[in-house]
């Protein structure tokens, strides 16, 4: 189950848990785009997600794409290794600010 956007200081806040894949993508999408309907800012926090694959990670690339036009951006709160390796083997690592904790936000 993925959480829905809730405000979180002055950014939208998503918390994405489970199998993060091309089933799971729509829903994440969907989540994202509620989520920056109302900020610039999104924080997404991905400690209870188990899996990621691709599909999983397109819908926070197109995400952190789309923001910088308005002021925004997406921060990733993660602390899973092989996440972290995947963001910088598909060489988008650059996109998101990574923090270990929302309080690091």
């Amino acid at each position: 189950m993925t959480t829905l956007p809730a405000t979180r200081g002055d950014r939208a806040h998503v918390a994405l848990d489970g199998e993060q894949d091309i089933l799971t993508a729509p829903y994440a999408s969907a989540l994202l785009t509620a989520a920056t309907a109302s900020h610039h800012r999104v924080l997404v926090d991905l400690r209870k997600v188990t899996f990621m694959d691709t599909s999983g990670l397109e819908p926070l690339i197109r995400t952190a794409r789309r923001l910088p036009r308005t002021g925004g951006g997406v921060t990733l709160v993660i602390t899973d290794q092989r996440l972290r390796r995947l963001l910088a083997q598909t060489g988008v690592a650059n996109l998101f600010t990574q923090v270990s904790s929302p309080d690091e936000a």
